[in-house]
């Protein structure tokens, strides 16, 4: 009896040896271990970034300015999946590798070289972060977080210490915040739902895809939407470029930044019920320019309306 008890854990113990070496199961190349999970009705995934020889994932809920069940995520080369204590959850979208001093930006997490993760509480920064730029005048100790209701905060990547520039446009928690130097100027910006941000040429490049307002939009695509705006300076407001529906914003810099930010250009697409619309800032200048959409999903138009398949360039007088 003791012989074939000592047999049986031998064998358990190979077994339990044997899928410790062995890769996680995959189904057609789709990883069951690697699935995320909340608590929260809706489950996305906010960003994705390799870093530090790991892959970072976040994810979010459904609007959550103030943090969630959700968590960060490790992924070692051999993938396994590490779920991080130091998550704090949230609506996060957010991503940036900072050059100079080595760190990962993720939702509101900053990763060292070394996978240090240091966290940004949402009671120091309330919003859903939507997007990171470099800083206008000290790139190499500061980075900018933008939210999807408009809020601006500058953050110091060594001591993370926050400075409010725009407020975040949800209604505070009662005694909820502990923001220390909380922002003063209240948005105006026209549409809804921010997703891109990106700096350089002096000036900050925010974007949303949405509408608050108007109800109209909900099934006349027609209906001005979402919007394209810049910032300039602590004090100001954001500057509407144009309004129409915009995401991402970018440069040849990609997740770092633009490497000569007073020269690189900056390129934003977005859309209305005509065509896809492609915004270029270079020397300093907006340009317009008009593709065709590859579906009309977003904006029940025949085909037969379908814009001509062809590059234009355009003003706002001639195409509004």
């Amino acid at each position: 009896m003791v012989f074939h008890s000592a047999l049986c854990f031998c064998v358990i113990l190979l077994v339990a040896l044997q899928n410790l070496n062995a890769e996680p199961r995959n189904i057609s190349g789709i990883y069951p271990s690697l699935a995320t999970f909340n608590d929260e009705g809706e489950c996305g995934t906010g960003a994705v970034v390799p870093w530090a020889d790991r892959l970072w994932v976040i994810t979010y809920g459904p609007h959550k300015p103030f943090g969630s069940s959700d968590k960060l995520y490790e992924i070692t080369p051999d993938l396994m999946q590490i779920i991080r204590p130091e998550s704090v959850g949230g609506t996060p979208a957010n991503r940036m590798i900072h050059r100079e001093s080595q760190q990962l930006i993720i939702g509101p997490y900053v990763i060292d070289a070394q996978r240090k993760v240091r966290v940004i509480p949402p009671q120091l920064m309330p919003g859903r972060l939507t997007g990171n730029a470099r800083h206008l005048t000290d790139p190499a100790h500061k980075i900018y977080f933008a939210t999807m209701e408009e809020g601006l905060y500058e953050v110091d990547v060594n001591s993370l210490e926050v400075t409010g520039l725009i407020k975040d446009g949800n209604q505070p928690k009662p005694n909820y915040s502990k923001e220390l130097h909380p922002a003063t100027v209240a948005s105006n910006l026209s549409g809804y739902h921010g997703k891109g941000l990106y700096s350089g040429q002096g000036r900050v490049i925010y974007a949303n895809n949405g509408e608050d307002k108007d109800r109209r939009a909900l099934n006349n695509p027609a209906t001005p939407s979402g919007a394209l705006a810049e910032w300039h300076q602590p004090g100001d407001d954001w500057t509407l470029i144009r309004r129409n529906q915009f995401t991402d914003v970018t440069g040849p810099g990609g997740i770092h930044g633009n490497e000569h930010p007073a020269t690189d250009p900056i390129w934003s697409i977005g859309w209305d019920h005509r065509s896809l619309i492609l915004m270029c800032l270079e020397h300093g200048k907006w340009n317009a320019y008009r593709l065709p959409k590859g579906s009309h999903c977003y904006g029940l138009l025949p085909l037969e309306r379908a814009p001509c398949a062809r590059l234009r360039r355009h003003s706002e007088k001639r195409v509004p």
